[in-house]
This record gives structure tokens, sequence and C-alpha cells, in this order.
């Protein structure tokens, strides 16, 4: 591994945080459990600093897959740790350290907060960020690459995330040219076994491939056109026995012998009756794709939600078959940055498409998948050197809400407070950001965040999209004290 680059911003001053009129509470992610009334007489719970924090990132997704040549592509990840400022009067604890760890190479540590480490990723490895001790608080981590070549052209942005057990991905299509490849990670200590069920237009795609073994703390790259052949809709669904893992899958496209873009993504939410995708860019063309988990059929609509409130998507209403996925194609739909929600009648997944190109000529595309509500601190971290600017879009359903957005650029904290009204969004303009945190300061609305990033010039843009991560700040710790 390369030495780490340190980007470490001045602290933000305390008396910024005032004169906003932000009171910095320590946040806590996940959510803290109630206490029930069935709790063992004497024992009560409090929250302290979270000791240990760790994340997993895929290593160069096009890289890794048995008997398929690798595509070199120069992915770098970053990890940060959120400035003291953000999580208020918190006990940090004891002096700890933050290091990146791929195979047996480990970054130099780093035991400073405020400060974004970069390191290049190896290829066909993945990379666990490990933090302790005071730097795991607010740990938050993504890896990037940007490249313009004659064989491929795109920008690649994706979280770096802990694992789960049962996973949708939503990107890809049946285009000539097209490739799409799944990475899963697992950082645990023992093997698991992955099953991988794809649903498409026409209800589930039978695969070959039976289930997959990733060994403990291994890496297992697939194509994905092995399992969903020419599927012009995936949805690809990543089930585990044993564990969990991280997965994300590569989108790729040579249209002929014009690159007409890459992207990575990571999993949509949950299923749901409500999915909310945090942050979408309008292009020269764009799509919804929903997938049907259950037996009975979906009824879906969509609404943008704006700095103004809620419209319609153009388009109308989309009737998906049980077990299928189905596509809205975006028309109409004025230049900007938006969060959208889309609601079914019975639980969907979704994810948006939106394409840049002009004339056939070289082009970019970004996913963007729908993501959970904020449980308490959201984050990202960014890698220097990429040459494009970051904006953010927050937003707030079912209430509003007041977020404080803190970001780090060109040695500087910046801090600004951010209010919404009930189903309403707003962009900030990051510049070139290596982090990114957002938390909500009041109200009832469900928060959600995420960074369009884009390069290039208005006929050769280069864009991605990814959501903020939950970053974990406090746990609960229980004590137990005499019975009354």
């Amino acid at each position: 591994m390369n030495r780490a680059t340190w980007v470490g911003p001045v602290r933000l001053a305390a008396t910024a945080l005032a004169a906003t009129g932000l009171v910095a509470w320590a946040t806590l992610s996940p959510a803290a459990p109630q206490e029930s009334t069935d709790q063992r007489a004497g024992e009560r719970s409090s929250l302290a600093a979270v000791t240990s924090a760790s994340v997993s990132c895929p290593g160069p997704e096009l890289s890794g897959v048995d008997s398929v040549d690798d595509i070199d592509v120069e992915a770098r990840i970053a990890a940060a740790t959120a400035p003291d400022e953000v999580l208020g009067a918190l006990d940090l604890g004891a002096p700890g350290r933050l290091v990146l760890r791929s195979g047996d190479a480990e970054s130099s540590p780093v035991d400073a907060r405020e400060v974004t480490t970069t390191e290049s990723a190896r290829s066909g490895e993945s990379t666990e960020i490990l933090a302790t001790g005071r730097m795991a608080p607010g740990l938050a981590a993504g890896q990037e690459w940007s490249v313009d070549r004659d064989e491929i052209r795109g920008l690649s942005t994706v979280s770096c995330a802990r694992p789960g057990s049962d996973l949708w991905l939503l990107a890809g299509g049946g285009d000539p040219g097209r490739q799409e490849r799944l990475v899963l990670t697992n950082p645990g200590a023992n093997e698991v076994t992955v099953d991988l069920q794809v649903l498409g237009r026409r209800g589930p795609v039978p695969s070959p491939t039976g289930a997959t073994v990733v060994p403990a703390r291994g890496r297992v790259a697939l194509l994905v056109d092995a399992i969903s052949g020419a599927e012009e809709s995936p949805a690809l669904r990543v089930r585990v026995n044993g564990g969990a893992v991280h997965a994300v899958m590569s989108d790729m496209w040579l249209d002929g012998s014009v690159p007409a873009g890459a992207e990575t993504t990571g999993p949509t939410a949950e299923p749901s009756t409500t999915q909310v995708i945090p942050a979408y860019v309008t292009g020269t063309s764009g799509s919804l794709r929903v997938a049907v988990p259950g037996d009975k059929q979906a009824v879906v609509s969509a609404q943008v939600v704006g700095p103004e409130g809620v419209s319609p998507l153009p388009g109308g209403v989309l009737r998906v078959p049980a077990r299928s996925t189905g596509e809205l194609a975006v028309k109409g739909l004025p230049p900007g940055r938006y969060a959208l929600r889309i609601t079914a009648d019975v639980p969907v997944v979704a994810s948006m498409f939106s394409a840049w190109r002009y004339d056939g000529k070289a082009g970019d595309f970004a996913w963007s998948a729908s993501a959970p509500a904020a449980s308490g601190l959201l984050g990202a971290a960014f890698p220097e050197g990429v040459r494009a600017g970051r904006s953010l879009v927050v937003s707030s359903v079912r209430g509003p809400a007041t977020v404080s957005v803190t970001w780090g650029a060109k040695s500087r904290w910046t801090t600004k407070a951010v209010t919404l009204s009930q189903d309403t969004s707003a962009t900030v303009d990051l510049g070139e950001a290596t982090a990114v945190w957002v938390r909500r300061v009041s109200g009832r609305g469900e928060v959600r965040a995420g960074v369009a990033t884009m390069g290039g010039g208005a006929g050769s843009r280069l864009v991605s999209v990814v959501p903020l991560a939950d970053s974990a700040v406090t746990s609960a710790v229980s004590r137990a004290h005499p019975a009354p």
C-alpha cells in the first residue's frame, strides 16, 4: 500500500456553531434501543462513545473474476472521522488509531481526528477500515475511481459500509456491450454461503450458478451475466447464510467501440411500501427501476422532492407484476438535483438511472439507489485528486427538519444549517470535499442525503451518485444497580 496522504482541515471553531444556533449533541447510530418493561429489574442503559468501528470497501470492482481479464482502474480509498464539534460534548475515551487493511498490507496508523487519509486499493482484494478508541466515533469511508479511455469511461463512487445478510442491487441492462460485475466481501472470521436470485421483466430469472462461497475475510467477484443472462432490467438479491457480506455491483457499457459509461452501486433500502432516492441528477435520459419481491402485483407512483415540495414524476403510474421488475422512463423533468419518493401498495425496492450522452459520443451514467432514513449521523469520505465538484442533496419527508451539514474541503471545515419543510429537499455545494457529515438537529422529518460528483464539460460529463451512510457514534451500555 502507498503511504497515507493526510488532508487535515483546520478545526471548526465552537463559536461558529454557536453563531448558527446549533448545539452539537452526541448522535446515536443506530438508534438507541428503548428499555422494555420486562427488562431485568435494576438494569439501566446509558450511552457511551463506540470504542471500535469497521467498514468494508470492495477493492477495484473490475478485477478478481476467475478466467476474465482484469480492467485496470486506479481505485483509491478514503477514510475519515467526524470533527469533534460534530460529536459535541461526548467523551471520546482512550486514544485509538485508524488503519486500512488489505490482505497482508496495512496502512500507517492515523491517531488524529479530523483527518482524511487516502490509500490506493489493491487489485483483486478488498480493504477493511478499522478504527479503535477515540478514532471510532463518526467513521466514514468511500472508494472512487475516474477513467477516460477508449475502452472504458466513467466516474465511480461507492460507500465503504457495514455488511448485511439480505441485500438488493439494481443496476445493469441487456444492451450489447454491457457488462455487470458483482463483488462480495466477507469481513467475518468464518466463510459464508451466498444465494443469488435475479428478478427481471418476466419474473424470476433461472440461474445456473447455485450458491457461492465467500471465504473468511475474503472477496469473490462474479460476472452478473452468468447469473442473469441477457436480462434487460435485472434486480439481484443477495442472501447470506452463516454471516453477512458487503456487496456492490459495477455496470460498464461499451456501445460498439464507444464507451457509454461506468458506475458502481451499493444495495438499496430493504423492501418497503415507501422508498426514497436521496439524490438524483437529471441527464440526457433516465429511468426508474422497481422490483417487487413478493407474490402480489405492485401499483407504483413516484414523486419528485424538490426545494418547493413534491410533484409527480412525469410518466404516470407504473404497474409491476409480482416477483418481477418494471421501468418508468424519466421525461420532462427540469434539469436539477432532486430526491425522489416512490410509493407502492406492496413492498418494493427501487433505484434511478441517469445517463449523459450526446449524439452517440462517449458518455457516462449514474445509478442512484434508495436509502433508509438516518438513524443518527450520516457520513461519507472521498479520495483526493478527482477533478470534479461535489454537491449534497438532503431531504426531509413525513415532517420538517433542520439539519447541520459539515464538510471538509481544501484544508477547511465548513458547517451550514439547512432548514427543510416537510417533503422538501435542498442542495449544498461541497466543492472538492473529501468528507461530509449530516445530522438532524431538530424536527421530526425522516432525513436522507446523497452526494453527486460531476466532472468534465457540458458535452462530456463524468458523474457518480452515492448515498450517505449511517456513521456510528454511541452505543448503549447496560449497568446493573441494586433492585429497590
